[in-house]
C-alpha cells in the first residue's frame, strides 16, 4: 500500500514548528510521507535578544534554522522563494517581492504545481486571520484554498502537471480559552494582553478561533519533545513559541494537541475528530 502523504503550507521559517510541529512529527513517526512548503524567506522577521548580529544575514540564518526543524520533524522541505512582507504597516508590505504583492494567479499556480507533484492526501495551511493577522498568513490561506481546488481540475493550470485532487484541507487554529489563558497570564505580570508579541503588534484580545469551528484535535503529546527539540532550532525567533512563556509541565498540559478546523470537505459546527486521516 503506498504510504499517505501530507502536504504543509505555511507562511515563514518557524511556522512549521511553533505551528503544527507536533503533527507533522507524530505523521511522519507512524510513517507518513510529510512535506513542509514554507511561503517565504522570513527575510522582514525580528530577531529575539542576543542575536541582534542576524539582521544582516538574516535571511541565511532563518533558512539553516529551518533546514535543521525540518530535518528533526522528519518532513521533506520545500520553498515557495517569496520575501517575507513583514506585519501591516511595514516598510517590507511594499517591496515589490513581498509575498503580498505577489499575482495570485502566478501564486495559485506554483502551488498547485507542488500539490500536484506530491500529490498529498491532506493539505494544511493557515486560516482565514492568519492566526494573528500576519499578511503573508492570510496571504497563504487566499492562495492555497483555491489552489487546493484548482489541482485537481484538468482545465486550470494544465502546464503545473496531471491532475490531482487532495482529500481533506484543514486550517491551523488557535481556541480562543488559549488566548484567554496568555491574556490573563500577561494582565498577571502587569502586561496589555492588546500589546502583545516582541514587537507589541499583536492584540490577543482580538484573536481566537470558537470552539464550534474547531474539528480536529490532534494528540501531539508522544511527539512533544520533537516538537520542543525542532522549535529550538529558531534561535532567532526565540526558539520555543508560546511554549516558552510557561513551565514546562504546564505548557504541555495546555498545549498537548493541535487543533484545526476542516475546511474541505466542510465539516459541521460540533464535529470532532483526532486522525486528519480518518475514514
Amino acid at each position: 500500500m503506498p504510504p499517505k502523504r501530507l502536504l504543509a503550507i505555511l507562511a515563514h521559517p518557524d511556522d512549521e514548528s511553533f505551528g503544527p510541529g507536533g503533527t507533522l512529527s507524530r505523521y511522519a513517526s507512524a510513517g507518513v510521507e510529510v512535506h513542509i512548503a514554507i511561503a517565504t524567506d522570513g527575510a522582514a522577521g525580528s530577531v529575539a535578544e542576543g542575536h541582534e548580529e542576524s539582521h544582516a544575514n538574516l535571511v541565511e540564518v532563518r533558512a539553516k534554522e529551518l533546514d535543521a526543524a525540518v530535518a528533526i520533524l522528519g518532513a521533506t522541505l520545500h520553498r515557495l522563494n517569496y520575501r517575507d512582507s513583514g506585519m501591516t504597516g511595514d516598510p517590507a508590505n511594499a517591496h515589490p517581492e513581498a509575498f503580498i504583492n505577489a499575482d495570485m494567479g502566478e501564486a495559485i499556480g506554483r502551488v498547485v504545481r507542488l500539490i500536484r507533484e506530491v500529490r498529498p492526501h491532506v493539505v494544511i495551511t493557515h486560516d482565514e486571520t492568519g492566526g494573528y493577522y500576519h499578511p503573508d498568513h492570510i496571504m497563504c490561506w487566499k492562495v492555497v484554498t483555491p489552489a487546493f481546488h484548482a489541482a485537481g481540475d484538468p482545465s486550470q493550470y494544465p502546464e503545473a502537471g496531471a491532475p490531482h485532487q487532495p482529500l481533506r484541507l484543514y486550517y491551523t487554529a488557535m481556541p480562543k480559552r488559549w488566548i484567554q489563558f496568555f491574556s490573563l497570564m500577561m494582565r498577571l505580570r502587569g502586561q496589555d494582553p492588546s500589546q502583545a508579541g516582541r514587537n507589541k503588534d499583536i492584540d490577543l484580545t482580538k484573536l481566537g478561533m470558537p470552539d464550534e469551528r474547531i474539528h480536529a484535535r490532534i494528540d501531539i503529546r508522544p511527539t512533544w519533545e520533537v516538537k520542543q527539540r525542532a522549535s529550538a532550532e529558531h534561535a532567532s525567533q526565540g526558539g520555543g513559541g508560546f511554549a516558552r512563556y510557561l513551565p514546562r509541565p504546564m505548557a504541555k498540559w495546555l498545549l498537548g494537541r493541535e487543533l484545526f478546523m476542516r475546511a474541505h470537505p466542510p465539516a459541521p459546527n460540533g464535529w470532532r475528530e483526532h486522525d486528519l486521516f480518518s475514514g
